[in-house]
């Protein structure tokens, strides 16, 4: 018996309706598998449709909250959370804030390093300093406060570290900072603070050489959820001579502890370990380099 519309009695085409959602699935799974975001134009080429018919998918996608366009809007990136709002593959679960083994890294941090140490945390349309460690005497950065808006972003390694791993919060900020120079050394063009997010993802840490203020350097490392989405950056400042002096041990010292808070937080998570990866489309990351002065 065939299927009756709604309208007027007529036979309803379940075929048609069927064969959209089929490609706008497959649309989305090739868009899962592509790190760097698609153009309409590769959609169309793996789908074998028209560019008309690939932008139309790819709109829908960003318009459902699958997808969205990238920086310079002609590249199309899948989100990192659907829009049911936890990571794909994830569940409540996974969620879980370790708030103690994040401490415990900041400790360790500002404990073999005896520098101011951060802890940053994405949320509510800015980072926030959850943590901050230092002994009397040690000099704060002066401008940053425990709220840093997206204004300030392009300036300070624990945003850099963030935003680098997050495409969304990346087209947020470029969108929001108006890139202001805060000295003489803040990157102000929005290309150059693009490869200095592509350098923190290859290298796997985020620099400040005197950025947001003068005579404060900084250093800041990723940590991973359990998902394999970044959920915070750890960081320390120091002055420039011992950045000079120190940097590639002071980096070292940082990546170790905070890949180590992410595997924590990964085997701690209920359920038992998972394989700590950052999942498309995130790019690079975790893997440590010297520091380049």
């Amino acid at each position: 018996m065939p299927l009756i519309s709604e309208r007027g009695g007529e036979p309803a085409r379940p075929g048609r309706s069927l064969k959209t959602a089929v490609e706008a699935l497959e649309a989305l799974r090739i868009l899962g598998t592509a790190v760097q975001g698609l153009t309409a134009d590769e959609l169309a080429l793996q789908l074998h449709k028209s560019t008309a018919t690939a932008r139309y998918l790819l709109n829908t996608l960003c318009q459902l909250g699958f997808a969205f366009r990238g920086p310079h809007g002609a590249r199309y990136l899948l989100q990192a959370s659907p829009p049911w709002g936890y990571p794909w593959g994830a569940s409540a679960a996974v969620e879980e804030d370790p708030a103690g083994s994040l401490t415990d890294a900041v400790s360790e941090l500002y404990g073999r390093t005896r520098q101011r140490t951060y802890l940053a945390r994405p949320g509510d349309g800015a980072t926030w300093i959850a943590e901050s460690k230092g002994h009397q005497g040690l000099a704060r950065m002066p401008g940053m406060t425990d709220r840093i808006p997206h204004q300030q972003a392009h300036a300070l390694a624990v945003t850099k570290a963030i935003v680098a791993l997050s495409p969304e919060l990346q087209e947020t900020v470029r969108q929001e900072c108006g890139f202001t120079a805060f000295t003489a050394a803040t990157i102000t063009q929005p290309d150059r603070f693009d490869q200095e997010l592509a350098q923190v993802r290859l290298r796997g840490f985020a620099l400040d050489r005197e950025e947001f203020a003068p005579g404060f350097c900084c250093i800041a490392a990723p940590i991973i959820d359990p998902s394999g989405r970044v959920a915070a950056s750890l960081g320390i400042s120091m002055p420039p001579r011992r950045f000079a002096l120190h940097s590639t041990e002071l980096i070292h010292t940082l990546v170790d502890i905070a890949a180590e808070a992410s595997r924590r937080w990964r085997d701690d998570r209920p359920g038992g370990t998972g394989d700590g990866r950052v999942r498309p489309p995130v790019a690079g990351g975790g893997e440590r380099a010297a520091a380049t002065a």
